[in-house]
């Protein structure tokens, strides 16, 4: 591919494509939407879930995830001819492009360029700004393009072109060229009459041009709009520089120290005083998430040199000292309660600390505490600007909120804000614009803060096997770990890998006198006091039982409800219909409130369903008196199995047509229809399950199940069914046999079982295929061929007795010179 073939993207005006001189059709509105999400994120991973928040906001429409499949597959078609693909993963997508292909990645090139030469290469800088500010073409950034992202970018990149506009109207202030800056200031002033920065560049350009009474009459105007419609007053400056004009000062105040006004009542900070530095202690030895903390720092560092990247919407541009970013970076930590989010976010800001010399902050929202509310906005703005040294804060919430931003607008500050409980907690804290960097905290997606402020999200996980053996080994020792690898590795998964239930069986295995680890993990075996286990005797913060706790408080009834119903099920995923008959709800309603669950992060979203946690399934468990009798229990989970039989039942091209995915997905239902009584619809599901079975080469696990399902059959007194699953336990011993040598004993000792039921019933066939079953073991393990011989004729006289057609396989076993042994060894 030729230079002038790669792909040229422009979005300072309507979202455009070009190789060459051909525009790339994007499709539609929407497919245009993920495009420029893609092609602005820096080539940085976009997950499915933020894309249908860039996309839709926060109330997306069912159809989300697969219109967001349709868009990418449209836009690989477009993009074909290109040279360009869409890279994609498991959880998302992303798209490489160079610096040079992206007309703002050109612009913060520009700026960067410009104000490094404005000190030394003033006419350079000017031309970089003039370059600069050519990339934008006629209407507004992604005019007619849909969705929060779009709607966010629009607002960043008006506010960038005015802040390159007042740049560079300040440098032809000092050079003395003011002729003609004023008549190009007063539309700009027009478009942004409350912006106090570019009225004083504009009074400035007229007084400095001899129209003194235009320059005047201008700070009139502003005084008047503010004043109807904010109720305030012109800024100190502003007010200086209207005087110094009215007395004609030969040092008139350039509008570079006129910074904007803060719609506040007078406070005073307290100076000099010490620079914050609020950050709590770590967590001591901290392991693995190396992927997490790249995603933070690759943030970080854009909103710590300035540049535009934090925003979501920029990268590089900008030398370190710009404190006039107008979208300081924001990162989310977001995830379930223990998995480690404030261990992470103070781990990160403290290898960040030194990026940011004026200082950091910490505050605990407390947006799931056990011992206090959540703290208000008002609250937080308070602790915030006393940190700052504010000693007279404003009473008024607004006044304090502008003031807050106004401080911290100029500075180069790391704020961390752990535990919060909703986007609006958080929403006000964030400063406006500026170089500083924001961590957020929570259990919750804060999907808002991403719509908004293009805020990035990084989703916490369980530990995976190797950091969970790392933490055990830093908190027990490595050499205990080592000498009981086995159980150390049991124990994680007991602790279902989360950082917390690690830490505290850690301190289970190692307080008082060190017992072995494989003792704890035995412990843990017992479901019904594995949270008992993990948890410290009179510290609520350390038990997963209590921080689990805090999320479940804040559900509403129906969420609540539904996470209560979950607890009842087994491990396995299950689909929204399927929920849905469990609650007896609407798929609507129940898709509402599993995905209101899913943004809590107390079930996690796997293909088309849902699955808990087992740590969180056995605490929702604990929950099932709470609200429901034992009655409306036995009946939800009687519906949701026939949900599964009724699924069974469909053709599989039917869409409501249910099919496991693994053996994990099926045994656990069977065992929880029984558990509860079910035995008829546990039954049923074995029998349905015949072909997968069958087919699947997992012939051990195919038996444990219908054994399980004949248990059933026994207790419901269904012959015809039992019948069934006899006939089917014929054949996978039959097929255990002769795949597995090694099981021999095992495999015969069923099939005696089925031959002795099959002739209690009456049943011929049964009875036949059962030993006709024996005599293919028999043989296949070299049996003496008398043996083999006698229990085939007897199959072959039950067969032909019952009239089956089975029959005629046995005599061709019997004609068959391999079906009897050349040995004779003894049984």
């Amino acid at each position: 591919m030729t230079e002038e073939d790669r792909l040229r993207v422009e979005t300072l005006g309507p979202l455009r494509a070009y190789t060459g001189e051909r525009e790339v059709v994007l499709g539609p509105p929407k497919q245009q939407a993920v495009f420029a999400v893609l092609a602005l994120s820096n080539s940085i991973l976009v997950t499915r879930n933020d894309l249908v928040d860039h996309l839709w906001g926060v109330t997306p429409p069912a159809t989300a995830a697969g219109s967001i499949h349709t868009y990418v597959s449209g836009l690989r078609r477009a993009l074909a001819g290109a040279g360009e693909s869409l890279a994609s993963s498991a959880t998302g997508y992303s798209m490489r492009l160079a610096p040079d292909q992206l007309d703002v990645r050109v612009v913060e090139r520009l700026t960067a360029q410009a104000r490094s030469d404005r000190a030394r290469r003033p006419d350079a800088a000017l031309c970089a700004y003039d370059e600069a500010l050519a990339r934008w073409r006629p209407g507004p950034a992604l005019a007619g393009t849909p969705g929060p992202f779009a709607d966010g970018y629009r607002a960043w990149a008006a506010d960038l072109r005015l802040r390159l506009l007042t740049e560079r109207a300040e440098l032809l202030l000092d050079l003395g060229r003011p002729v003609g800056l004023a008549d190009e200031l007063r539309a700009h002033v027009d478009a942004h009459p409350y912006d106090e920065r570019l009225r004083a560049l504009l009074m400035t350009a007229l007084s400095r041009s001899g129209r003194t009474a235009d320059a005047l009459a201008q700070y009139q105007d502003l005084r008047r709009v503010l004043a109807d419609d904010l109720g305030i007053d012109p800024s100190a400056e502003l007010r200086e520089l209207n005087s110094s004009i009215l007395t004609r000062n030969g040092r008139l105040a350039t509008a570079a120290a006129v910074a904007p006004a803060a719609p506040v009542a007078p406070a005073t900070a307290t100076a000099p005083a010490a620079t914050p530095a609020q950050l709590p202690h770590g967590v001591g030895v901290f392991v693995g998430r190396a992927d997490p903390i790249a995603q933070v720092r690759a943030v970080a560092c854009g909103a710590s040199d300035g540049s535009g990247s934090g925003s979501g919407y920029g990268e590089g541009g900008g030398d370190s000292g710009d404190s006039g970013r107008t979208a300081p970076a924001i990162m989310m930590v977001v995830g379930v309660g223990g998995v480690g989010k404030t261990a992470l976010a103070v781990h990160c800001a403290h290898l960040l600390a030194d990026h940011y010399p004026d200082g950091q902050l910490y505050l605990d929202l407390c947006g799931f505490s056990p011992k206090q509310p959540a703290r208000s906005s008002a609250d937080s703005l308070h602790h915030l600007l006393t940190s700052l040294h504010v000693t007279d804060v404003p009473a008024d919430h607004e006044q304090r909120a502008a003031l807050w931003r106004s401080i911290v607008r100029d500075k180069r500050m790391l704020i961390v804000l752990d535990n919060a409980d909703c986007a609006e907690q958080v929403e006000e804290l964030l400063p406006g614009a500026g170089p500083s960097f924001t961590l957020v905290t929570s259990r919750s997606r804060l999907s808002r803060l991403a719509v908004r402020y293009s805020a990035r999200r990084v989703v916490l996980g369980p530990f995976d096997d190797e950091e969970s053996v790392q933490l055990l080994s830093a908190s027990i020792g490595q050499d205990r770990v080592g000498a009981e690898l086995p159980a150390a590795r049991r124990l994680a998964e007991l602790c279902d890998r989360l950082p917390l239930a690690l830490r505290i069986a850690s301190e289970q295995v190692s307080a008082g006198v060190p017992a072995p680890i494989a003792d704890l993990a035995a412990d843990l075996e017992d479901v019904q006091h594995r949270l008992d286990g993990l948890s410290i005797p009179d510290d609520e913060l350390s038990s997963v039982r209590g921080v689990l706790s805090w999320s479940y408080a804040r559900l509403d009834a129906s969420s609540a409800r539904a996470f209560r119903a979950l607890g009842l099920l087994p491990g396995a995923p299950v689909r929204a219909e399927a929920a849905a008959a469990l609650l007896d709800l609407p798929v609507p309603e129940t898709l509402a409130a599993l995905r209101n669950l899913a943004a809590q992060h107390l079930v996690e979203c796997v293909g088309n369903g849902f699955r808990m946690h087992e740590l969180t399934r056995l605490y929702a468990g604990e929950l099932h008196d709470e609200g429901e009798s034992a009655a409306w229990r036995r009946e939800a989970l009687a519906r949701l199995l026939r949900w599964y039989v009724g699924a069974l039942t469909l053709p599989p091209s039917d869409p409501g047509a249910w099919r496991a995915r693994t053996w994990d997905d099926v045994a656990p239902l069977v065992r929880t229809a029984q558990r509860i009584g079910c035995h008829a619809e546990a039954a049923q599901l074995v029998g349905l399950l015949f072909e997968r079975c069958y087919g699947s080469g997992r012939v051990k696990d195919w038996i444990e199940l219908l054994q399980l399902g004949l248990r059933s059959c026994e207790l419901e007194l269904d012959r015809m069914t039992r019948d069934l699953l006899l006939g089917q336990l014929s054949q996978a011993c039959s097929r255990l046999a002769q795949d597995r040598l090694d099981h021999v004993d095992v495999t015969v000792g069923h099939l005696r079982n089925a031959v002795a039921a099959a002739s209690s019933t009456g049943n011929g066939r049964l009875e036949g295929l059962a030993l006709f079953g024996l005599a293919k073991v028999r043989a296949a393990s070299g049996t003496r061929p008398a043996l083999v011989r006698e229990l085939a004729f007897d199959a072959l006289a039950r067969l032909e007795g019952a009239g089956a057609q089975e029959a005629a396989q046995v005599a061709a076993f019997l004609r068959a010179p391999a079906a009897v042994p050349s040995t004779d060894p003894d049984p």
